[in-house]
């Protein structure tokens, strides 16, 4: 327990630096338009690089990287433009500034900026629409800020406040029920509540997400399901939308690590409630441990794809450079039966275990390995996988997104 709280206060935030930099005198240019940009921490700055391909052979370098400042990163393409932020994680790092950009001669071009008022600790940004969007704050006062990205300006707040779990043995009442992952279908924004006293803190309350009406900005009710707690871990885990228009949630590594009930929740296509007949387990699918658990997930054709972490890996328990372990397997779960499979590529580094992307029938994982840096392929159509990486980097990645 001591090497997973030291983890997820550390690796999984940023604090620490897996660059293992390369010489990129060598590195061949790349002339190709991007199509994807992906990130990096070297040091105290994300680097943000356009990528041309994830073909074989490809070299990246970053010779025409944006940087930000170091904290937990936002990044994601809405519309035909690429956004990006810096934001504070419990105190941690960030600018408060959301950075617009877009792609011009092959580098990310800053177009518009907006610098949130007051300390609002905006960390992720959901998109309803050209026109609106929402920004998700942490260890504030309970306030999810509504902005145009067309202007980059604020025009609102909806105040969540009232849906905070409490302790009745604290002096004061908590304000924030801690919103985080969300995503918008059918103009609804269903927002999941994470209810946590602090980072690695958590109130003994259900999963909850609160549905509210994006044309009015309103909280229509709020859902829950004691199956699972604190579902949808700001920063660390995404929603997924599957081809039926399907919702499903994840709690991420929080519940897992401290025994809570954990899993994945499903919010089906015309539905504002939880599917009871659905349920999927990560601790207790094959090749998981008790205190197992995954972050991002990418899906693609029934099955989700993440890093998931095994403590058994762990080689030394008291290593600060987050370097020597590579508890974090990459790993295969369907989101029908349950099942999963620990996929035939090297295990990486906790920081390092974020970045995955589905592209031409492969999926792709940004892993630091002991035999290489990089994205590493796996087909599953033939269940093969690299045994190096497909595309080198300079330094461990954090997240990739396709343009």
């Amino acid at each position: 327990m001591k090497h997973l709280s030291l983890l997820i206060m550390t690796a999984l935030l940023g604090l620490v630096t897996l660059s293992s930099c390369q010489n990129e005198e060598n590195t061949p240019k790349q002339t190709q338009e991007a199509k994807f940009i992906y990130a990096s921490q070297v040091e105290n700055a994300f680097q943000l690089t356009p990528l041309a391909d994830l073909a074989e052979g490809v070299q990246t370098s970053f010779e025409n990287s944006q940087t930000l400042p170091v904290g937990h990163l936002f990044l994601e393409k809405y519309g035909d433009y690429i956004y990006a932020m810096s934001g504070s994680m419990y105190g941690y790092g960030g600018e408060q500034t959301l950075r617009k950009y877009q792609m011009k001669d092959g580098k990310l071009q800053e177009v518009a900026t907006l610098s949130f008022k007051g300390s609002p600790n905006v960390l992720e940004v959901i998109f309803a629409s050209d026109t609106k969007a929402y920004g998700v704050t942490c260890a504030s006062r309970g306030q999810l800020v509504i902005f145009n990205p067309s202007t980059m300006q604020e025009t609102g707040e909806i105040d969540l406040s009232p849906y905070a779990a409490t302790d009745p043995k604290a002096e004061a009442s908590d304000k924030d029920p801690d919103a985080g992952t969300g995503i918008v279908r059918d103009g609804k924004l269903f927002l999941c509540l994470n209810q946590t006293k602090s980072m690695m803190e958590l109130y003994d309350e259900p999963a909850s997400v609160a549905v509210i009406d994006v044309a009015t900005d309103k909280v229509e009710k709020v859902i829950k399901d004691a199956r699972v707690q604190s579902l949808g871990m700001v920063g660390h885990t995404s929603a997924i939308l599957d081809e039926a228009g399907n919702i499903y949630f994840y709690s991420g590594p929080r519940s897992a690590m401290f025994g809570k009930p954990e899993g994945i929740l499903r919010i089906k296509k015309g539905e504002t409630d939880f599917d009871k007949e659905y349920y999927v387990s990560v601790t207790k699918a094959d090749g998981a441990e008790p205190t197992s658990y995954g972050m991002t997930m990418t899906y693609y054709k029934g099955k989700v794809y993440f890093f998931l972490e095994k403590p058994s890996l762990v080689v030394d328990p008291n290593d600060k450079t987050f370097t020597k372990n590579k508890d974090f397997v990459p790993y295969e779960l369907d989101l029908k039966s349950g099942k999963g499979k620990i996929l035939p590529l090297p295990g990486s580094s906790g920081w390092s275990a974020n970045a995955t992307i589905a592209y031409n029938g492969k999926i792709y994982f940004g892993i630091h390995a002991k035999d290489g840096l990089g994205f590493y392929s796996y087909d599953p159509a033939t269940g093969q996988g690299s045994n190096k990486p497909v595309v080198t980097t300079p330094a461990g990645i954090y997240k990739i997104i396709k343009l």
